[in-house]
């Protein structure tokens, strides 16, 4: 193994609008006091991880030194913010635990936040239970990079750890941007102001209701499915008019599932979801660092939740209206241009705009990320599930993944927002919506 090269280390990146977006996400956090824009992934094996491995493979990786080595800097008033390398000598923490019930979390994880004002914006824990199992968990900021940018860190890891350095840095960084002259950026913004304000024009349901205002505690409910029951859930999609990926037909189950909550609080309306759209280049290698998403924005009116045909429908049409017309790459740009807004005056307009909430719920999905991979550290990994940000209002996130060919979706909640029958609810509707069961 070469030695740690450091002088290969950039030492300015600059925060991407998505980037810039997350912070005013973690803002809101703090604000509602739900925890931090932290997002975690945990791996499970049915073996016992050594620890000394996991700090050799992080040890010899540059990318995680250079993670542990920075800090955010906002730079001068309209400047855009960046991460700046300094080389400090910290590297990661690792922080181990004996755990009791299979498969579960200690609290003191969950409940962690990674602050922006911290020496460093990612952790990992691992987790020992009974009968020699292990979880590893990875946490990180979500200002410092996407669900696709930890996927590539982990294929970083997995090279490492098997010897193979082949690789190029600066991969692994975003790339010089291109300059947009301000012409061009001030007849995006109004193009896209326009689209949004008509995508997202009042009245909106949300599952937050109107009248929650803060909160405390978030908790997690994860639905696992075979991979017999996956195939059941893909024919299923295809069935009710899915031809462009799984999304569409998994927007339409949690939809579906939500409207019949507020159905019961009477509360049903159009429903308003923007959801992440990865930016990068088909087969791209990077960047790891740095959120390189857009959005697409679905406006869903209570009409088009009738039949499961009807709402893949919604969202195919959208969903294809708006790639065509390049509107996430236009958000993009948008984005962008917000990067020099000063942080108050930022989370004041998306605020101000969003009435407070920024969805009727959330939703992502890691894809095929993660479906094939097999180890890590050199260990058979038996399963993985992605614990998204908490975000509040709405106080409901829909987490997509597969792994093995096996559908799990952890469901982010608010105790204040969806109480326990109503959570059973949603459970029970959203897999008989995906298996077709009653439909």
């Amino acid at each position: 193994m070469k030695p740690l090269d450091k002088s290969i280390l950039p030492e300015k990146v600059l925060l991407s609008g998505s980037d810039c977006f997350h912070r005013v996400l973690d803002k809101h956090a703090h604000t509602h006091r739900s925890g931090g824009n932290v997002m975690r992934i945990v791996f499970y094996f049915n073996t016992r991880l050594p620890a000394d491995k996991i700090k050799k493979t992080f040890s010899d990786s540059p990318l995680i030194y250079w993670l542990c080595n920075i800090k955010l800097q906002k730079g001068p008033p309209f400047g855009i913010p960046c991460w700046r390398y300094r080389d400090k000598g910290n590297e990661m923490v690792i922080n181990e635990y004996q755990h009791a019930v299979p498969n579960e979390l200690p609290e003191i994880i969950l409940q962690r936040d990674i602050s922006l004002d911290g020496e460093r914006f990612i952790e990992a824990d691992i987790i020992y239970y009974s009968g020699n199992k292990t979880a590893f968990v990875l946490s990180w900021n979500h200002i410092l990079m996407d669900v696709k940018g930890i996927g590539m860190l982990i294929h970083h890891l997995n090279e490492l750890n098997s010897g193979n350095e082949d690789y190029e840095i600066t991969l692994l960084f975003p790339a010089q941007e291109k300059k947009t002259g301000l012409f061009s950026h001030i007849k995006n913004m109004y193009s896209v102001k326009r689209f949004i304000e008509a995508s997202s024009k009042a009245p909106i349901a949300s599952i937050a209701g109107k009248n929650a205002r803060s909160v405390v505690t978030f908790k997690n409910r994860i639905l696992y499915f075979t991979a017999e029951e996956t195939d059941t859930i893909n024919e299923h999609a295809i069935q009710n008019g899915a031809r462009l990926g799984d999304n569409p037909f998994y927007l339409s189950c949690c939809c579906r599932a939500v409207n019949n909550v507020l159905k019961q609080r009477q509360q049903t309306g159009t429903l308003w979801i923007p959801i992440p759209y990865d930016g990068r280049l088909k087969g791209s290698l990077g960047p790891v660092i740095s959120n390189t998403v857009a959005f697409i924005f679905y406006r869903v009116p209570e009409k088009a939740l009738a039949n499961m045909k009807e709402t893949v429908a919604c969202f195919s049409s959208q969903m294809t209206g708006q790639i065509k017309e390049k509107m996430p790459r236009k958000y993009g740009l948008l984005l962008n241009l917000m990067r020099r807004i000063p942080l108050r005056l930022y989370y004041f307009l998306v605020n101000r705009s969003g009435e407070g909430s920024f969805a009727s719920f959330l939703y992502s999905s890691a894809g095929e990320t993660f479906n094939g991979l097999k180890t890590l550290f050199g260990e058979t990994v038996s399963g993985l599930t992605i614990f998204p940000s908490p975000t509040f209002p709405p106080g409901l996130t829909f987490s997509f993944q597969k792994h093995r060919e096996a559908l799990n979706i952890n469901m982010a909640y608010s105790p204040d927002i969806v109480d326990n029958p109503e959570l059973h609810k949603i459970e029970r509707d959203l897999k008989h919506f995906l298996l077709g069961i009653n439909e």
